[in-house]
């Protein structure tokens, strides 16, 4: 006997829908082939095809029939028997009929039977069979005895193959004869297949279980496989789905045919593509269909499973059994039995105590009465708090309740949003905030505390509204003290995010408290803070920077900056002066040093005035030490979930590889900033570096995620002002030269008239007088020239005063360029800008090299090394073309051995430090492996970086792989499998 195998399927439109629910059930099929080659040979067998709704059994037992069709089919010559398929349905709508599942299959059988069918064994069966279902007499004792006579008469024929589908709703005369021929259709060679759906209360009756009992095949058919979802996709949506769109869809249905298909239509009907980026939303669906499936699941549920599928509803992820059965009410034996109810079902994943897929959370939810849900969510938070779990679990079930929360409930939900603070999630902090806020009164001074601890953790993430909310508790907080305290808690530098004006609530405050010199020291404190922010929200203003100078004078030669209050109102003044360039540079970048020096390296700076010396520092040239600082301040970030804390160190580290001419980086930093931020939260910080960098590397188009105008209290003039430079380059690359000098003119109109005058902050004239230059009107280029000049000598730092010097040099004829570019080069030695002093030297040789061609030599070798050093490709490629192939790998190999000497300066402490920052450790994980304190790791880090001429660990890396010390390849590839860190290692 010739053994069946399925035939495979085609994707075509007549076949589609039963392939579906038949994808990965080879092994299934085989095994049914088998028994029906053994049942045509005369030995039967029962299958039982088992399992939760949506797997496919009704398919699975129609393709079975399918095979014996084709069995069937052939001629009579190759087969002892033919086989005869009889199909019937269960129905719960049916199951008072007696004998009804029987009559279904036997019927179309009986009605052309042959004579030698009839014999007065069968004689009572048939006649049931012919007579009137409805008519009761018919339904009698000597008929239901005839009907497996019947069957056995009919075997010796053809192969019968009875197919069953939802066995457990036939009615009990039809199980009563299954019941009897499971135990006999071996010896008569029938087969039979049926489905029973597991999780159905109709499963358990005892008919049901001794039909299944003696099955010699039960088979399971499986959840889809993710390849198994990713060929259904492409079959329904008829493109190949990305991978993250396939794994969406097997995570929301967990494989089930079903349900994928439910799913696929819901997309088709929505015009949902398997893109990567719809996954999420695919993700969200739960089809109308399955939904209503669901939903009659739940209906005929009993009561004991019902009440656990709420419960874990309500408890969601990876529940405690124990506390599912507390919540439902139920004991163990019933808690147990409702679970496995529901797994059986397909409801509960096999792997965890959770509900298996989103839409049995949606339809569980719907179901549940409103009431309900807000009990059964406070008793959860009830035995989760007693059973001493997380703050953070308990808060999740108040936040999910609609009702009002007694005092307890809120102080949890207070204590939680500590819990997620200290996590480093303060959107979840908000979130409990925000479910408190709802219950407390409306008028009282308990909902201005927790508006001031709600905009705490805002102001991480969303600095606008965390405005709006303490500008709500201003007017309910009861004295200036705390009114102060909380305006203290807004981010300066995020002041511009909000539609609202502070300044008159920070004036108003500080009448209140009174002149500073007369407070206690807690209220001077706040004082002093005040003043600070009034100073800073003043900068608009060019009466406020033109005071700062005299302010700045009054605190002294050397003002104090241990306390916070003291550091704020230095750098606010600071900031202000610079701005104005009314204070040396020299006296400028100590006291900002000196402010720095005693600021911990934390993401909390980042709420103070204290970032402002970051851009002031850049503006004088005298940003040593702060790449390190930063860089611990940022793993502190990081750490703690900060989108604006990050955002602005970000914006922060761009304007420090400004300044060290690391063009590339600091792009990179400022893009990063600003994406992390969000274009409505969009910082000063964040868009003055981008502004820098775009005009820096003359690339306009950098700009054009920000805003026209800052939003804030008054209009941002040096915003303004600088934004308008940026516009005139942009005119300069569409080569309209008459718009771009309107443009710069503008811009140097709005900058002069806020008293924005510094020439590092505000460059209009270099970049007039370059254009006037090209558009051949020499003597306006000159005179721009010479004042862009005179400001950067009297504000006196290195990198504005250089390019001022080179640009007069390319204004001036060939004989006076070549001493103002060594003018420009002299002066540049004291920068950190590395591509401002390549570019400088690159000029100076190609200026001197008709007549000074040793001279010219040094220049190139020395832009070569520069440009390398800060990754400006096309400087090096000029001065190596320049210098020749020989003399760049010679320029190369004294530099190795200047890192060298460098690197021989260092000492024990300094090697070890360096050693253990290209590796990868962090400056915190770095002292507590040493033993020392991170600010020492700091100090340790910034002497490296000067010994060794670079800016940064990727610098640093460079440098030690040079000088042959230390084999760096593989630095910052990350630690081995298995290798675990110091404490604190990001």
């Amino acid at each position: 006997m010739t053994t069946l195998h399925p035939t495979p399927h085609r994707w075509t439109d007549s076949c589609k829908e039963a392939a579906v629910m038949l994808l990965e059930r080879q092994n299934e099929l085989k095994i049914a082939a088998e028994a029906l080659t053994l049942a045509a040979r005369g030995t039967g067998s029962l299958i039982v095809i088992s399992g939760p709704p949506g797997t496919g059994k009704s398919a699975l037992l129609t393709e079975i029939g399918e095979l014996a069709a084709q069995y069937a089919a052939r001629p009579s010559g190759s087969a002892p028997r033919r086989p005869l398929v009889m199909r019937a349905y269960g129905a719960p709508t049916e199951r008072d009929f007696s004998l009804g599942v029987v009559r279904q299959l036997l019927e179309p059988a009986v009605r052309s039977a042959p004579s030698r069918w009839r014999s007065p064994a069968t004689r009572p069966a048939l006649a049931f069979l012919a007579s009137d279902p409805e008519a009761p007499q018919q339904h009698t004792a000597n008929a239901k005895y005839a009907l497996p006579a019947l069957l056995a008469t009919m075997s010796q024929d053809r192969t019968l193959v009875l197919l069953i589908d939802d066995l457990h709703w036939a009615d009990d005369g039809s199980l009563d004869l299954f019941v009897q021929l499971a135990s006999q259709e071996t010896s008569v060679g029938i087969l039979v297949v049926v489905t029973v759906c597991e999780g159905e209360p109709t499963v358990e009756p005892p008919a049901v279980r001794a039909i299944t009992a003696t099955a010699e095949h039960t088979l399971l058919p499986a959840s889809l496989s993710a390849a198994g979802v990713q060929k259904l996709i492409m079959a329904h949506l008829g493109a190949p789905p990305a991978a993250e769109f396939s794994a969406a869809c097997h995570e929301a249905t967990r494989g089930n045919p079903l349900h994928v298909r439910s799913l696929l239509q819901e997309c088709k009907s929505r015009g949902i593509a398997p893109s990567a980026a719809q996954a999420a939303e695919v993700a969200t669906l739960v089809p109308p269909a399955l939904r209503r499936r669901l939903l009659l699941c739940l209906r005929e549920m009993q009561p004991w499973a019902l009440a656990v599928a709420r419960a874990l509803m309500v408890l969601g992820d990876d529940a405690d059994p124990r506390v599912v059965g507390e919540l439902a009410g139920l004991d163990d034996v019933d808690s147990s039995r409702g679970l496995a109810e529901l797994r059986r079902l397909a409801l509960v994943s096999r792997k965890g105590v959770r509900l298996a897929h989103r839409a049995a959370y949606e339809v569980i939810e719907e179901a549940t009465p409103l009431s309900e849900r807000n009990r059964l969510h406070l008793r959860a938070a009830d035995l989760l708090r007693y059973r001493g779990l997380d703050p953070e679990r308990v808060a999740t079930h108040l936040v999910a309740v609609t009702s009002l929360l007694d005092e307890q409930a809120v102080a949890e939900l207070r204590v939680a949003a500590d819990e997620a603070v200290l996590r480093g999630d303060p959107v979840a902090a908000a979130r409990y905030l925000r479910r408190a806020l709802r219950d407390s009164p409306p008028c009282s001074e308990e909902r201005a505390r927790l508006l001031v601890e709600l905009a705490t953790v805002e102001r991480s993430f969303a600095p606008s509204v965390a405005v709006r909310h303490i500008t709500q508790a201003y007017h309910l907080l009861s004295g200036p003290q705390s009114r102060a305290e909380a305006l203290m808690t807004l981010t300066p530098v995020a002041i511009g995010t909000s539609l609202l004006s502070l300044e008159d609530l920070l004036r108003q405050t500080a009448q209140e408290l009174g002149p500073a010199d007369a407070l206690p020291p807690g209220l001077r404190r706040l004082a002093v803070r005040l003043e600070a922010r009034l100073q800073h929200l003043g900068e608009n203003d060019p009466a406020v920077l033109a005071s700062a100078a005299g302010r700045l004078a009054r605190l002294g030669e050397r003002p104090e900056t241990a306390r916070g209050d003291e550091r704020e109102l230095v750098a606010a003044l600071l900031h202000t002066a610079a701005a104005a360039a009314d204070v040396p540079s020299s006296r400028i970048a100590r006291l900002a040093r000196q402010v720095l020096d005693h600021t911990p390296a934390t993401a909390a700076q980042v709420h103070t005035l204290v970032p402002l010396t970051v851009p002031v520092a850049v503006s004088t040239d005298s940003v040593e030490g702060l790449s390190p600082w930063l860089d611990t301040a940022l793993e502190d970030a990081v750490r703690r979930g900060g989108r604006l804390e990050e955002s602005v160190i970000l914006s922060q580290q761009a304007l420090v590889l400004v300044a060290h001419g690391r063009l590339a980086e600091a792009q990179a930093r400022a893009v990063k900033a600003c994406a992390v931020a969000g274009a409505d939260e969009m910082t000063t910080l964040s868009s003055m570096a981008l502004i820098m960098v775009a005009l820096r590397t003359r690339q306009p188009e950098l700009a054009a995620a920000l805003p026209d105008r800052l939003r804030g209290p008054a209009e941002n003039c040096w915003f303004q002002g600088l934004r308008t430079l940026v516009r005139g380059m942009e005119a300069e690359r569409r080569e309209e030269p008459a718009l771009a000098l309107e443009h710069y003119t503008e811009a140097g109109y709005v900058l002069e008239r806020s008293g924005w005058r510094n020439p590092a902050f505000a460059p209009w004239e270099y970049l007039a007088a370059r254009v006037h230059q090209r558009m051949g009107d020499a003597e306006r280029a000159e005179e721009l020239g010479a004042r862009y000049l005179e400001r950067a000598r009297k504000w006196g730092a290195p990198a504005p005063l250089g390019r001022a010097l080179a640009l007069r040099a390319s204004l001036a004829g060939t004989a006076a360029a070549a001493g103002l570019l060594r003018d420009a080069a002299d002066v540049l030695e004291a920068s950190a800008d590395l591509h401002t002093r390549a570019v400088v030297q690159l000029r100076l040789a190609e200026t001197v090299a008709p007549h000074r061609p040793d001279e010219a030599e040094q220049a190139l070798r020395a832009a070569y090394d520069l440009a390398v050093a800060c990754d400006a490709s096309w400087v090096a490629s000029r001065a190596q073309e320049m210098l020749g192939p020989e003399a760049v790998r010679g320029a190369a190999v004294r530099g190795a051995a200047a890192h060298g000497a460098a690197l021989a300066q260092l000492t024990p402490a300094e090697r070890m430090v360096a050693q253990m920052a290209v590796q990868g450790l962090t400056n915190q994980a770095i002292a507590d492996a040493l033993g020392v304190s991170r600010r020492a790791v700091e100090k340790h880090l910034t002497s490296c970086y000067r010994k060794m001429s670079t800016s940064g660990r990727p610098g640093l890396i460079a440098a030690l792989k040079d000088s042959g010390l230390f084999d760096v390849t593989d630095a910052i590839a990350g630690p081995p499998a298995g290798e675990v860190y110091p404490q604190g290692v990001a």
